[in-house]
């Protein structure tokens, strides 16, 4: 059996100590923040060139792309976000499907999508098992959010006001863990969840359902800039994937 567990939250809630409590419970963590990093401090990558090309050189700092200052230009903007998304969406769910399909090869059985718009990927939320929300009261999250960020109580209810509401992400979501305590009451939490996570797809059926989302976003893929040789290595990895769930 395989368990894909999409894990989210909103700014400020712990998502990223929960993701680090479960990798080190065992379960690889396939980090969508991380790959996006990646992917924008590639000079030389399509994504990184997509960016530069749509937002200028504005929102480069010695030559690479300085995600505050492009945060900054979105922010606010629906138009501008949309450009965003467009440039860099599809690059982080090919890259987010490769280290899934690398890691069931490896043998894992239960794998992390540490997502932070899951709810807004139809294809990924459609491929977990179930949806992890991870929160914290509206107090404890303004608070955390203005001592990380260095941002004022104004600043920081916008960037809150300019996600999906945690009452929102509830009603989506198939667990929540609450984070308003201790380290040690999260962690013990965190254990908790792995111990009582529910039992995995088939084998079989989670290899062909990724193969198929390769399959279905080649074209797509190819548009927003990847070329034709990542497109049929995703599918040649599905195959041989599900060709070994046989």
């Amino acid at each position: 059996m395989v368990r894909l567990l999409g894990l989210t939250g909103p700014i400020a809630c712990g998502k990223s100590t929960v993701s680090e409590r479960l990798a080190a419970g065992g379960w690889p963590v396939v980090d969508a923040d991380k790959i996006a990093h990646e992917l924008l401090s590639d000079r030389a990558g399509r994504v990184h060139r997509r960016v530069v090309a749509e937002f200028g050189q504005e929102v480069l700092t010695d030559g690479a792309i300085d995600r505050e200052k492009l945060g900054k230009i979105v922010f606010g903007d629906p138009r501008k976000r949309r450009k965003l998304d467009q440039a860099t969406h599809m690059a982080i769910l090919w890259a987010i499907l490769q280290k899934t399909l690398a890691f069931m090869l490896q043998g894992h059985g239960t794998i992390v999508l540490d997502v932070p718009l899951l709810l807004k990927f139809p294809l990924l939320r459609r491929l977990c098992l179930s949806a992890v929300l991870v929160v914290v009261s509206p107090e404890v999250q303004l608070a955390r959010l203005m001592s990380r960020n260095g941002l004022t109580q104004e600043e920081a209810e916008k960037k809150i006001a300019s996600q999906l509401s945690v009452a929102e992400q509830r009603k989506l979501a198939d667990m929540v863990i609450e984070n308003n305590g201790t380290l040690e009451e999260l962690d013990a939490s965190v254990r908790a969840f792995q111990r009582a996570a529910p039992s995995g797809w088939p084998l079989s059926w989670t290899c062909g359902s990724l193969a198929t989302a390769g399959g279905l976003g080649a074209a797509a893929g190819v548009q927003a800039g990847l070329s034709s040789t990542t497109g049929c290595l995703l599918g040649l990895l599905g195959a041989a994937a599900a060709a070994l769930c046989r």
